[in-house]
């Protein structure tokens, strides 16, 4: 099997497009509300934080008296994550590891969250597998993933397709239901419970946004008033949380079988 390269120099600039468009922040915004909300931190909890990225997610965690841990393979991230953590003063520290080799001890965290990181992973099932040994006993894991077949995404295929019918020139260069070179897996709802279903037991299946991506949708919203924008975004999560299959992200919450 090959085995893929970590890339310790990442960076999540490029992550965001240049102009932050309603649907996109809308989305961002409320996948880190829904996953803190439903990770559930607890004063004294133990919560492990794998591929935690700039530490905003530690951050949030901490202020309700949970004790966090991140491990995150890039240095340059890790370095982003130290510094937020020192502006907002916490002294919580960040470690250098893989998901799939977690520096802590088995049944030794209460709960783990991974939000947007899995897609990232060479061995996301080994990942998930590290991650279910971390957990105690009755312990929780929440995991985020983009969806790569939510309803945004097989709308502008068809958009795309009439276009390519028509001979119009395609304005990306790269589609947005592509996944990004520095993604290793294409997920979706089915996948990611699949997945998940091999080494715990699935609790909670949750949609979060409706159509971010959809070629022209953030553009015709941004000709709005901005207290529009947001309640039509508001009212498309509200079906995105009970149709994850067509939502953007999708969020789940399982518990260990230990």
């Amino acid at each position: 099997m090959r085995i893929k390269k970590v890339d310790l120099t990442w960076n999540d600039s490029e992550v965001l497009p240049d102009k932050i468009r309603p649907d996109v922040d809308y989305l961002f915004s409320r996948m880190n509300e829904a996953t803190i909300s439903m990770v559930d931190p607890r004063p004294g909890d133990r919560i492990l934080d794998v591929g935690c990225g700039r530490a905003t997610d530690i951050v949030a965690m901490s202020k309700y008296g949970a004790v966090v841990i991140g491990v995150e393979p890039s240095f340059v991230m890790l370095s982003y994550a130290r510094d937020s953590l020192k502006l907002d003063g916490y002294r919580t520290d960040v470690l250098q590891a893989i998901g799939e080799s977690i520096p802590v001890a088995r049944g030794s965290i209460d709960k783990v969250v991974c939000k947007g990181a899995l897609d990232h992973f060479a061995d996301p099932d080994g990942a998930i597998r590290q991650m279910s040994f971390a957990i105690r006993p009755g312990g929780s894991a929440v995991i985020a993933v983009a969806n790569f077949e939510s309803l945004g995404f097989k709308i502008g295929k068809f958009i795309f397709w009439l276009r390519k019918l028509l001979r119009i020139r395609n304005p990306y260069k790269r589609l947005p239901w592509e996944p990004p070179s520095d993604h290793t897996v294409k997920l979706d709802r089915r996948s990611i419970v699949d997945m998940l279903q091999k080494h715990m037991e699935v609790q909670k299946v949750m949609g979060v946004s409706m159509l971010c991506s959809m070629p022209g949708w953030g553009d015709m919203l941004a000709r709005f008033p901005k207290s529009f924008s947001r309640r039509v975004l508001a009212s498309l999560n509200r079906i995105s949380r009970r149709m994850p299959g067509l939502s953007d992200v999708v969020i789940v919450r399982c518990t260990s079988r230990q």
